[in-house]
């Protein structure tokens, strides 16, 4: 048992990466620390457009925003140059009074707000990825693709190439799905097809899942690839095929990936029938393939063992120290070192399996020897330095 000491070592280390900030420096948005009325007397001053970012101090996504995309050089030098921004907590202060005047119901909110007559031109709200969140201030400096001129115009019954397209990269942007597939829908019933440059990289952002488009992709394979490359079409086909019925799957082209993703439906489908084994055996094929690309093979392996990590009291022995082996891998071939996240699955699985008497030996024998697939020892340093040469 002398083994189990390094055990709060362990705990330690992983506790102290945990620290690491999510981003450093700056060069990110400015928010003005001032009241409302001298934030709308400055925007009207420089002749721009107040951004007003609506959160609260629980909301997740919003402080994944401020970590993540507020912080980061290219967002703040477009929306510095463009807007007035400020912050505004939705539940104190006069947030309260602001959120209920622009009718801010989740957060996060972001309202982009003539000052002159204090109205918002355009709404938008959600997490967004830093392009997504660019193309969204993007979209409030053009009437015609401001959000209030959107929704009107379609309730009017426009549904012209230009407008639709709008529209569908508008409510891309805010996650509704059902709105998305309408409008995509009426944009090919007006006779326009996959085969218009235009329509495709709308496809392409915006149309998820097994879709009947995706099938012609697939039907029309080599016309697709010839106008769009092979690289451009797999990803589209792989993307939207890591869920799915793997008959369905299986009836699609040959592109790459394809028998990727068919793998790991079927490891969750063993999950789902508690067929562990099986899901543990193809799961070790795919580690011990030098061919298969490792990160996608993480990314995936993430989320599965997140779920088996909830399911630790229920799941046999057998499958939960799998589990943990699979997390003591991601930890110690995470490509990105500053990932906590990582860390905190392992040392979470560790100490929940510790907590069972029976399982304690195993751990110790676990973690005293070197993994079985990929990097040998755990380390901060990143996987894109090489070793420093010695000298003889």
């Amino acid at each position: 048992m002398k083994r189990l000491r390094t055990f709060p070592l362990l705990v330690a280390f992983f506790l102290q990466q945990l620290c690491i900030p999510a981003h450093g420096g700056n060069g990110g948005i400015h928010f003005e620390r001032r009241g409302w009325h001298e934030i709308l007397q400055m925007a009207k001053s420089q002749h721009k457009l107040v951004f007003a970012d609506f959160y609260t101090q629980w909301c997740g996504p919003c402080l994944n925003m401020v970590e993540n995309v507020f912080s980061l050089p290219e967002v703040g030098a477009f929306y510095n140059d463009h807007f007035i921004c400020v912050q505004i907590d939705a539940e104190h202060g006069e947030g309260v009074a602001l959120a209920s005047k622009y009718h801010v119901r989740l957060y996060p909110t972001y309202c982009f707000i003539d000052p002159d007559s204090e109205k918002a031109v355009h709404v938008s709200s959600s997490t967004q990825t830093p392009e997504t969140f660019i193309e969204t201030g993007k979209g409030a400096l053009v009437p015609e693709k401001r959000s209030t001129y959107l929704t009107e115009a379609y309730q009017k019954g426009k549904r012209d190439k230009d407008f639709l397209l709008n529209y569908i990269h508008y409510k891309h942007a805010v996650h509704d799905r059902e709105a998305v597939g309408r409008a995509f829908n009426q944009l090919i019933e007006t006779g326009h097809t996959l085969r218009d440059s235009m329509v495709w990289k709308a496809f392409v952002v915006a149309i998820s899942a097994l879709t009947p488009y995706l099938q012609d992709v697939s039907r029309n394979y080599e016309d697709y690839c010839r106008l769009y490359s092979k690289k451009s079409v797999d990803a589209k086909l792989f993307a939207e095929t890591k869920y799915g019925k793997p008959s369905e799957i299986e009836r699609l082209c040959d592109f790459e990936g394809k028998q990727f993703n068919l793998a790991f439906i079927r490891i969750e489908n063993d999950m789902n029938r508690m067929k562990f084994d099986e899901a543990a055996a193809r799961i070790d094929s795919l580690l011990a393939d030098t061919v298969q690309n490792k990160t996608e093979i993480m990314n995936r392996l993430k989320f599965l063992v997140g779920r088996a990590r909830h399911a630790l009291k229920e799941s046999p022995h057998a499958w939960n120290m799998k589990c943990l082996e699979y997390a003591r891998y991601l930890a110690y071939n995470w490509p990105d070192r500053k990932d906590g996240s990582i860390h905190q699955l392992y040392a979470d699985m560790l100490e929940q399996l510790m907590k069972q008497e029976v399982q304690k030996d195993e751990i110790a024998k676990l973690i005293s020897q070197p993994p079985r697939y990929g990097t040998p020892s755990y380390s901060m340093r990143s996987p894109k330095l090489k070793r420093k040469p010695r000298v003889l």
